[in-house]
């Protein structure tokens, strides 16, 4: 797998840095030189050297002194800064540590050999790497993805990046636990190192985030191989019953229930074929803007600049990562200006006329009924409701409030509907069984059912 080139700079005299530069480019680092430091402070203004080497004593027209200039570095480079490496020609041990007081972070004997300087060079950066590892996978961590992204940027050569995460790691988590998540995060980081060559590069930023940088010839199908190869492991890290029921169930305040799809993959792919990106921050932000474009269909999918225009953007009324729904756009004044219908089917009458006077108070046109085979008729009538309020204790002739929401979902049209059901029954996973979008356990606060409603209404306009 491919890392970023490691950055030296020498400060020294022409003739020992061009001696350390010809020695230390075989390391397979690029080495800059130079020759006071004046100059290396210009060359810092835009470098960002993984290594510093410079002399105790600067000697010249321009010389200085090292341990201060060190001590300069320290103070104004912000984190992560270089390894400054000091040569001294002292063997006095009070003088080396004073070296170290000021600043150095190693002291080294001036004169050195050639072959013993690339040694502790190369030393230090197996250890600069370590050091910027992601903790969880060992993957190169922020700030070598950074580096990676800014050598590509000054690159004659194309390339291509993958912004890709897991979606619903935060249910998975809750559910299962942080360590199970952590144990999904290292299979994925594992499939992209799986996947990549010698000559790509994959980065963890931080949580679920992964970066992976490719020929912009063979991004999508890189992803596309992501994709399928997290399918084909995903259902290992759930338990048999999650799998067959298809869907996760998330829990939130006051014991409120609603449906999670399982977890999936999202990525988003940018090229230097098809853009000019202005920073590192540029790549990566709009590589996750098409990560959430991806997020919006359903299962594991990527979205490249190619097939952006396929996906809708905002979201069309009634569609969303989990339901699938789709309507007509509408912008948030005329969201505003919508006369929203609410179908409140509830056996309990004084209960009824509170949900009815409660929710009419919030603006919403509000019908009331008992019956599960008049909601069923209430509901064909357009403009259909927007949302249902679903007692699943009703009397029918034919139909219950469990049959009544199978029913609602079970018709394409009516489908489109979002369905709360509001419920004492003891199996709280029915109501999501059934199709209900929402679960909502009796007794509940009324503040917490405004507030759903306005979530699930307002999330079918994409706000």
């Amino acid at each position: 797998m491919l890392l970023p080139t490691p950055v030296i700079l020498i400060i020294n005299q022409p003739r020992q840095a061009a001696e350390f530069s010809q020695v230390l480019e075989k390391t397979g680092a690029k080495v800059h030189a130079a020759t006071s430091f004046e100059e290396a402070n210009e060359l810092l203004s835009f470098l960002h050297p993984d290594i510093i080497i410079l002399p105790n004593q600067l000697e010249g027209s321009d010389g200085g002194d090292g341990r201060l200039y060190c001590q300069q570095v320290r103070a104004t480079l912000a984190p992560p800064r270089p390894v400054l490496v000091l040569l001294h020609p002292s063997t006095d041990v009070t003088e080396r540590i004073n070296a170290f007081r000021y600043g150095a972070d190693d002291v080294l004997g001036d004169p050195i050999d050639k072959n013993e300087l690339a040694i502790r060079v190369l030393a230090h950066l197996r250890r600069r790497q370590e050091e910027f590892s992601h903790q969880l996978t060992q993957l190169p961590g922020p700030n070598q993805i950074r580096r990676m992204l800014e050598q590509c940027l000054y690159s004659d050569r194309h390339w291509a990046a993958i912004s890709i995460d897991l979606n619903k790691i935060r249910v998975y988590n809750e559910t299962y636990g942080d360590l199970a998540g952590d144990q999904l995060i290292k299979a994925l980081a594992a499939i992209l190192t799986d996947i990549a060559d010698d000559n790509e590069f994959v980065g963890h930023i931080e949580a679920d985030d992964f970066l992976m940088v490719t020929r912009p010839e063979l991004a999508e199908k890189k992803a596309e191989l992501i994709c399928r190869q997290f399918d084909s492991i995903s259902s290992r890290f759930y338990p048999k019953g999650d799998i067959e029921r298809g869907y996760l169930i998330s829990t939130g305040r006051g014991g409120i229930r609603r449906r999670v799809p399982l977890i999936s993959i999202a990525c988003g792919i940018v090229s230097s074929t098809t853009r000019k990106f202005q920073s590192y921050v540029d790549v990566l932000t709009t590589a996750r803007d098409y990560r959430y474009l991806a997020k919006q269909k359903q299962g594991s999918c990527w979205i490249s600049e190619k097939n952006a225009d396929e996906v809708p953007y905002p979201l069309p009324v009634g569609q969303d990562a989990q339901s699938g729904h789709a309507g007509a756009e509408l912008s948030e004044q005329e969201f505003c200006e919508r006369t929203t219908r609410i179908l409140v089917v509830e056996p309990d009458g004084a209960m009824a006329c509170l949900l009815q006077e409660t929710l009419a108070l919030e603006g919403y046109t509000v019908q009331v009924t008992s019956s599960a085979d008049d909601a069923l008729e209430l509901a064909r009538y357009e403009p259909h409701p927007d949302l249902i309020l679903l007692e699943s204790n009703l009397t029918g002739r034919k139909l219950d409030g469990w049959k009544l929401c199978r029913e609602l979902k079970s018709d394409e049209e009516l489908s489109k509907i979002w369905i709360v059901m509001a419920t004492s029954h003891p199996d709280q996973s029915l109501a999501l069984e059934a199709g209900a979008d929402l679960y909502l356990p009796k007794p509940f606060d009324m503040p917490s059912l405004l507030t759903e409603v306005s979530l699930l209404l307002r999330s079918r306009f994409n706000f």
